[in-house]
């Protein structure tokens, strides 16, 4: 056994005690389960059918919303479907940031239920993917 030595802020370690007592495992454990996870999603691959059927959806919609307004683009099934999918399509969405990064960045709100963009962000496209990627980085995703 090897042992790691972190610090954190006692706002984190009251947070993060607070979670250890509610699933009833101690804290050294909660952390091993928060490491375990990265690992997994960090080398879990995208299912190639999954990849297929999000590329597909993809194409299909950026084709069929040329000139129309931002509102229905995203309204649009095609678009609805990809949302539906899931975090499965995370590293997808995170992927396609790099190339259409106004594209997606709806789609992963909606999917994480987050939004990492900074107030200072909001407007500018590429601020708003790093702050995207940088979200998909610190929760293990390769980006």
């Amino acid at each position: 056994m090897n042992t790691i030595t972190i610090t954190v802020s006692e706002e984190r370690l009251l947070k993060l005690q607070e979670v250890a007592t509610r699933i009833n495992v101690s804290l050294e454990e909660l952390v091993l389960m928060g490491i375990d996870e990265l690992i997994q999603r960090q080398n879990a691959a995208v299912d190639s059918e999954i990849a297929d059927k999000f590329y597909t959806l993809a194409s299909q919609w950026e084709s069929e919303v040329e000139g129309m307004s931002s509102s229905s683009m995203f309204q649009h099934p095609a678009y609805q479907e990809i949302v539906s999918m899931g975090d499965k399509v995370i590293p997808l969405l995170l992927s396609e940031l790099k190339q259409n990064p106004l594209y997606w960045l709806s789609a992963l709100n909606l999917i994480t239920g987050v939004n990492p963009i900074q107030p200072s962000q909001r407007g500018k496209v590429k601020q708003m993917a790093q702050a995207w990627l940088e979200w998909g980085r610190n929760r293990g995703y390769r980006v």
